[in-house]
């Protein structure tokens, strides 16, 4: 979505909300009353009321405890339950912002994509995505300002930021509006980058900065050769596997992590062995590390998967945007394509050699385009003659039962019913 900043036409807004001390000031009488509203039985209601308002605290005075107190508002961090609480809390935030969206106060980035995507939330970590008009603004304005009255959690204006598209004019009025300072792309979200382009080596410094803080750590631990091993597979690897999965990584960040790994492993002295070699499975003189280029490939499998088994927010919201007209598997890459869906388009000869199609009913299967045939379309064992003439919108009607089709003297069978999924992988 911040990528359709750089393109022309229309005014667009990204708004970064931080909300002040976000756990510690929950009103939980609020909370209480929003449980109930939500059908909660009022025994379980009484029951969490009791765990979040029972606990006293007392104060450590050199190493003396002083006193016992209780408190009145916030959620305890750290605290299994506070998570669900907290999520409870902003689902009215999602209210408010609906019933805006609804009412035309606000108005989203992309009002004929469905589903309709006003704002995003992470726990206490907001982004809000809309066309910046001044009745926009104030209402988003007043919103956070009945939200903070009602719910306790008050909005930071001084860590809040309003992003601008390049097209938009009278900006410093707009963010004036907000009650926000303006500030300017790439910005970080959940740890990641957001920018208008593709995501450049010095836009993910920070990721090379963490993995060396964390080797500069590890230096004075003595660990043996097969502890600085097992440290970098579990550590490093987990901590871009994250960034694989939400962006695609320049090769050039790939290679300086690489090269920290590396000389963690050899304590910074000479390497005996190549990275390449290091990498290499165990049965051929390797440690069996994975490289992170084959781990972006698999991250990026992974988010194709996703992508073609549907059903989350921003499966649906990519399949609306890019592939209004078009099959998965037919689409051709468009310039004007995100580098995220371009990567997962990429990945498709890959998927195809490990999922087939969940027929159903047929009435959601392209006859022509769709892997329901093992890991094949039709198309492909017929000919591209054959899809041409009888176009690509064709769709299966079938009884739930097995059925056959004759192709050049071959009977094609598909079975009915593999799950809720309508694709599974091939076992």
């Amino acid at each position: 979505m911040v990528r359709e900043f750089s393109k022309p036409g229309g005014m667009k807004a990204c708004v970064k909300l931080d909300l002040r001390k976000a756990y510690d000031t929950v009103n939980r009488e609020f909370l209480c009353h929003l449980m109930l509203a939500m059908g909660f039985d009022e025994r379980w209601v009484a029951r969490v009321k009791e765990c979040i308002c029972s606990p006293t605290f007392s104060v450590l005075i050199q190493g003396t405890p002083h006193g016992y107190f209780s408190s009145n508002r916030g959620l305890r961090q750290g605290d299994p339950l506070s998570p669900y609480l907290f999520t409870l809390v902003m689902e009215y935030f999602t209210c408010m912002m609906d019933t805006a969206v609804h009412s035309k106060r606000i108005v989203p980035l992309f009002r004929l994509v469905r589903p309709v995507v006003s704002h995003l939330i992470y726990a206490d970590d907001l982004l809000v995505l809309l066309q910046p008009s001044m009745r926009g603004m104030r209402a988003l304005s007043d919103i956070m300002e009945e939200f903070g009255r009602l719910s306790g959690l008050q909005l930071n204006r001084k860590k809040s930021r309003v992003y601008f598209s390049s097209r938009c004019t009278q900006q410093e009025e707009r963010a004036y509006a907000l009650g926000v300072d303006r500030g300017e792309l790439p910005v970080k979200y959940l740890g990641v980058p957001l920018t208008v382009n593709y995501a450049r080596e010095q836009d993910c410094h920070s990721l090379v900065d963490f993995a060396q803080r964390r080797v500069e750590g590890w230096q004075a631990a003595g660990l043996s050769f097969g502890g600085r091993i097992e440290l970098v597979r579990s550590v490093i690897a987990g901590i871009t596997i994250f960034w694989f999965q939400s962006i695609q990584i320049p090769s050039a960040t790939i290679r300086k992590v690489e090269a920290i790994c590396a000389d963690f492993i050899w304590r910074e002295g000479m390497h005996a062995i190549s990275w390449d070699q290091l990498c290499r499975p165990r049965e051929e003189g390797g440690v069996g590390l994975r490289p992170l280029h084959t781990v972006r490939k698999a991250a990026c499998v992974k988010m194709a998967w996703r992508f073609i088994k549907g059903g989350s927010l921003w499966a649906d919201w990519m399949a609306n945007r890019y592939l209004r007209r078009t099959n998965f598997w037919a689409c051709r890459i468009d310039n004007n394509f995100s580098v995220t869906f371009k990567a997962i388009l990429r990945c498709r000869p890959v998927l195809q050699t490990a999922i087939c199609r969940n027929m159903k009913d047929g009435t959601t299967t392209d006859l022509w385009l769709d892997p329901w045939l093992g890991s094949r379309s039709l198309l492909e064992l017929l000919g591209g003659a054959a899809g041409q003439r009888s176009g690509q919108g064709a769709h299966l009607q079938s009884d739930h039962q097995r059925w056959s089709m004759e192709a050049r003297g071959i009977y094609l069978y598909s079975s009915a019913s593999r799950g809720d999924s309508p694709y599974y992988y091939r076992r």
